[in-house]
């Protein structure tokens, strides 16, 4: 008996998959929530399944195009797949910003040497308040 082939599974088109990649590729902004994909797309198709965005942001994680980063508030953001780099979130508006570079680059080999463990990732949130939200002022209550 002749068994078919495992066969890679490829989506067919889709405007909502299209625009999910759009979005990333524009990179107007940096670590998306699955929440702020959806808005965009809405805002560009007028329309838009909650879960076919979900499905069209695994699919392209899944296809080595997208990250997902954990920023230590409780939802998966993700950006665009390029150079390691840490992050910074602001601790009262919630918006976050890449740190240029791998910050910890020197550490690795100090920390292989000491725990006999290879590193093969590492992962940095900086917590802070952002310049917009540190020049507001602060109302007394």
């Amino acid at each position: 008996m002749r068994q078919c082939p495992i066969l890679k599974v490829v989506p067919r088109p889709s405007p909502v998959t299209d625009e999910v990649r759009r979005l990333f590729e524009r990179g107007a902004r940096h670590a998306w929530s699955i929440d702020e994909v959806h808005q965009e797309v809405l805002t560009q198709l007028g329309s838009a399944d909650y879960s076919s965005v979900f499905r069209a942001v695994n699919f392209l994680e899944r296809d080595g195009l997208l990250n997902r980063i954990d920023l230590g508030d409780g939802r998966a953001r993700f950006e665009v797949r390029h150079g390691h780099h840490e992050h910074i979130r602001c601790e009262s508006c919630g918006r976050v910003e890449e740190v240029p570079g791998c910050l910890l680059d020197h550490v690795t080999a100090q920390v292989q040497k000491s725990t006999h463990f290879k590193v093969t990732s590492h992962s940095v949130v900086f917590a802070g308040i952002c310049g917009d939200c540190a020049s507001k002022p602060v109302i007394a209550g």
